[in-house]
């Protein structure tokens, strides 16, 4: 296995009526956690790159670093560009080998998205990659109206037509989720869910998977999700472990820091990977 196209990856989930973790990683530890994971999860993983990291880890080395994990790994390692609204953005990361990028024109008007994200598409084809593309708002978590107010969700027959003119893989949808830490409990609308992915027959993505109920995220699964974004929920447990670090190891050097976390992430990661499975 090893690594592979986060579109192969992606495919095979939608297929198979499953979910694929796709975890925010911003550096080496984040992202060789999230493959011991997977490997021992005996599960596929994607490991998903901020357009706004670059200044702290190049495209070109978040490319090397997951190659070099998956190398070592039995089971299939995306990598993903997540979130990207720049065009020159994206070609550089095409450039650097990336083979799956997210454009988000989802704050463009609707005819304006349709033509971007279709730039987007005939870019990435020539490198062999594939496109997520956005409709409808996923805001912030934050903010209660941005997942509750049912007219900023994505429009079933819009995501028909967009779908069928854009040419992208996947699409991120807007159905009661939002990023960040929850204001108050999301409650996912099941139903357009289960229409968009009538309507596409295609892979669905759900963002801002970290504090959705686990219940809600398993049944979204069934509806026709087949990958789940978890960036807040990673990072926080991580922030966590390193706290814990500091109260009981004081005086202990960085590398006991990450050796220390690597337990708790490990199954904490392991449990979302099996979680989307059942």
């Amino acid at each position: 296995m090893g690594y592979e196209k986060t579109g192969d990856i992606i495919r095979e989930a939608h297929k198979n009526k499953y979910g694929v973790a796709a975890f925010n990683a911003f550096n080496y530890e984040t992202m060789k956690f999230a493959v011991e994971a997977a490997e021992e999860a005996k599960k596929p993983v994607i490991l998903q790159h901020y357009p706004g990291w670059y200044e702290y880890i190049s495209f070109e080395s978040a490319v090397a670093i997951t190659k070099s994990l998956a190398a070592k790994a039995s089971v299939p390692v995306g990598l993903h560009l997540d979130h990207c609204r720049d065009m020159e953005v994206i070609k550089h990361a095409l450039d650097s080998g990336f083979l799956s990028v997210m454009y988000d024109g989802s704050k463009l008007p609707f005819e304006e998205n349709i033509k971007t994200t279709k730039q987007v598409t005939e870019l990435a084809s020539g490198f062999g990659a594939d496109v997520e593309a956005e409709l409808g708002n996923i805001g912030s978590a934050a903010n209660v109206a941005e997942y509750t107010d049912q007219t900023q969700f994505t429009d079933p027959k819009d995501a028909q037509v967009f779908y069928g003119e854009t040419g992208i893989l996947s699409l991120a949808i807007a159905v009661g989720n939002a990023h960040g830490d929850y204001a108050a409990l999301p409650s996912l609308d099941f139903l357009r869910i289960e229409d968009i992915s009538q309507r596409l027959n295609a892979p669905l993505v759900l963002h801002g998977g970290s504090g959705i109920p686990d219940d809600q995220l398993q049944k979204a699964i069934c509806c026709g999700i087949a990958k789940i974004n978890v960036a807040t929920d990673y990072f926080s447990s991580f922030y966590k472990s390193l706290e814990r670090f500091v109260k009981e190891e004081a005086g202990q050097n960085i590398f006991s820091a990450m050796r220390y976390a690597q337990k708790d992430m490990i199954k904490f990661l392991g449990e979302k990977i099996n979680l989307f499975f059942k």
